[in-house]
């Protein structure tokens, strides 16, 4: 199939970083042509780059570049419709009474938004998340502190810290900033260590994003796919985005 051809020849790229097309053609055992026309789409894409010969990763999708952080605020404005199907079909799996783990990022804050109107617990260390939820009356609300990060407004935690103090959410909800083939990634080490900690104790592990994070690497592998319980994606993402990550987890749409 086209799509696991295409997933093959992003493989080869992320273990080699660059490759020509008669090693694509040699692995696969497929016609030159084909492997220009996939190279092409895959290029449109933004999860390849095309040069003479071949093809190479983005400097993006390597992440092995020191870009700018881009503000919480400018975040906030960047595919709301997209964060906003997601996160109302991630919301949809809360149930009264339940416990859960809310990280950061503002795909999860607009999930305080479709949050039942039944009594449930929220742990989290995300101040907008707390400050979405201080006056619902049906969120029993656990933050957790340390030091904030201005520019996700979270907290973290040490290095060699323990980021819940022992708390225990069996459902847990988190958002990346870049999914690579099977790998999910975070920016900073110390806000990932949380979300690891998070992800460890629960029974359910939910990834929350929109389609623009798939093909991306950042600096933090902090889980992988095959690790959650599904992932909740915008429903009008691209089929072939869909499928790469259901290769790896469920995958629900809205």
């Amino acid at each position: 199939m086209k799509s696991e051809r295409q997933q093959a020849i992003l493989d080869l790229l992320d273990q080699h970083h660059s490759v020509t097309v008669n090693e694509i053609s040699n692995t696969l055992g497929v016609s030159d042509m084909t492997i220009r026309r996939d190279l092409a789409e895959l290029a449109d894409k933004g999860l390849l780059v095309r040069v003479h010969g071949g093809a190479q990763l983005p400097r993006s999708a390597r992440g092995t570049t020191l870009s700018r952080l881009i503000s919480h605020e400018e975040k906030r404005h960047f595919h709301v419709d997209q964060k906003r199907a997601a996160a109302m079909a991630a919301a949809r799996t809360v149930s009264a009474g339940d416990t859960i783990f809310l990280g950061g990022g503002s795909t999860l804050e607009l999930m305080c938004s479709y949050l039942p109107q039944e009594d449930i617990r929220v742990v989290t260390n995300s101040l907008p998340v707390l400050n979405l939820l201080a006056d619902n009356p049906h969120v029993d609300l656990f933050f957790i502190g340390g030091m904030m990060r201005h520019d996700t407004r979270v907290f973290t935690m040490p290095y060699n810290g323990r980021g819940l103090y022992g708390l225990s959410a069996p459902k847990a909800y988190v958002s990346a900033t870049g999914i690579f083939g099977n790998e999910v990634f975070g920016s900073r080490p110390d806000a990932t260590m949380v979300l690891s900690d998070a992800l460890a104790r629960a029974q359910e592990r939910y990834l929350v994003v929109d389609a623009e994070k798939v093909g991306r690497r950042d600096f933090c592998l902090f889980t992988t796919l095959e690790e959650m319980t599904a992932a909740f994606v915008n429903a009008d993402a691209d089929p072939q985005t869909l499928e790469a990550l259901s290769a790896y987890t469920s995958v629900v749409t809205a």
